[in-house]
């Protein structure tokens, strides 16, 4: 193989795929790229075994082929390249060359016979979403999926197609957040998945790289591919039911305050400065027109505020983790947010004031 290709599409192509790479197997072939070189585009690809994405770039092939490198290594190399053009050679004992300028590495691969996977994107069940829409529930939903291994579908996004509306939910449980997005996809198609953490971290990041893109969404045997550009992801699904979290979403609630999104999340950061335990709640105590913020951690000092909130009714107080308060409110776009209550021990409910589709459920903490 040998290939001269730009320094951006070489470090963009990399860094769209090198999250793929598995950072816990002995084996290097899973911590390798695969460099593939044919047709005057050259196909950089990465697999964990469980998540795969490859992309396509344009290259000047002088010679096909392909080799698998250190993924780590290759990118931080193109980073500090001297020049735009860069020339990657291999030899059949696999040994690379990677030139720019004057400066030259000299790297071993492993055989691109040996990379574990093929990533194609061939399936008779597909869909397609507008990549905005995709990248917002994913930004919505994916801080609260569990990272407690020993519950294994809470360790992803549950993925529902139902009558024409997407919907996402993730829960740890001590939180869940829900998304539905009404979208033209057929409305006699249903399907219900779990997508698993990295997958929606990798996917996230590409969606990020190509705005306003369609993505197209197919569904293989137990996995999920996503295809943007000339770009594809490929993950399996974590298999099992999600919980019935309709369950828990409060049927009715006895009050609710609106206030300003950014005063309530300023106002929540500030007074969580001293409350950087993981058991140390911040009190929230709500009067008419007023709503007070409160934190105490032992041995390191406490913290007040106070915002405006819309609210008339008896004296409300309840404590929640200030870091699930922070999680979710960075992530509204909305002006304003309304938080629904019924007691200090039951969940609360937090919405945007003007988008009923995207709901966030708290648990509260128990004050001492």
């Amino acid at each position: 193989m040998k290939i001269i290709c730009t320094k951006n599409e070489l470090l963009q192509a990399s860094s769209i795929v090198i999250g793929a790479v598995s950072q816990k197997s002995t084996l290097p072939l899973l911590s390798n790229l695969l460099f593939e070189a044919k047709d005057n585009s050259l196909i950089i690809a990465a697999t964990d075994l469980e998540v795969s994405v490859k992309t396509v770039i344009k290259a000047q092939v002088l010679k096909e082929g392909g080799i698998t490198l250190p993924g780590k290594l290759l990118v931080d190399i193109f980073k500090k390249m001297p020049q735009d053009e860069i020339e990657i050679t291999s030899d059949e004992q696999c040994k690379v060359i990677v030139k720019s300028g004057r400066t030259k590495y000299s790297i071993i691969g492993i055989s691109k016979d040996e990379f574990p996977v093929a990533i194609g994107f061939d399936t008779d069940k597909k869909l397609k979403m507008n990549g905005d829409i995709l990248k917002e529930m994913i930004l919505k939903t994916k801080f609260a999926i569990s990272l407690d291994e020993t519950r294994y579908v809470l360790n992803g996004i549950d993925f529902v197609i139902d009558k024409g509306t997407a919907s996402m939910v993730a829960t740890d449980g001590k939180r869940l957040t829900l998304i539905s997005r009404k979208e033209a996809f057929d409305k006699k198609l249903s399907l219900n998945l779990i997508i698993p953490a990295k997958a929606v971290e990798e996917l996230l990041k590409i969606l990020l790289t190509m705005p306003g893109e369609e993505v197209e969404v197919g569904i293989l045997e137990n996995q999920i591919g996503f295809k943007m550009k000339d770009t594809i992801l490929r993950s399996r699904l974590i298999d099992g039911h999600f919980p019935n979290y309709e369950q828990v979403i409060p049927k009715e609630t006895k009050g609710s305050f609106r206030v300003k999104t950014k005063d309530l999340l300023f106002a929540t950061e500030r007074v969580s400065l001293v409350a950087s335990g993981r058991a140390v709640p911040v009190k929230y105590s709500l009067s008419e027109s007023k709503l007070e913020l409160y934190a105490m951690e032992q041995g390191k000092g406490e913290g007040n505020d106070e915002i405006e909130a819309v609210y008339k009714g008896e004296p409300f107080e309840a404590a929640y983790n200030p870091s699930y308060i922070i999680d979710m409110l960075k992530v509204v776009n909305s002006e304003e947010v309304v938080f629904e209550f019924s007691s200090s021990i039951n969940p609360g409910v937090i919405k945007p004031a003007d988008d009923a589709s995207y709901i966030y459920i708290i648990m509260p903490m128990r004050l001492e």
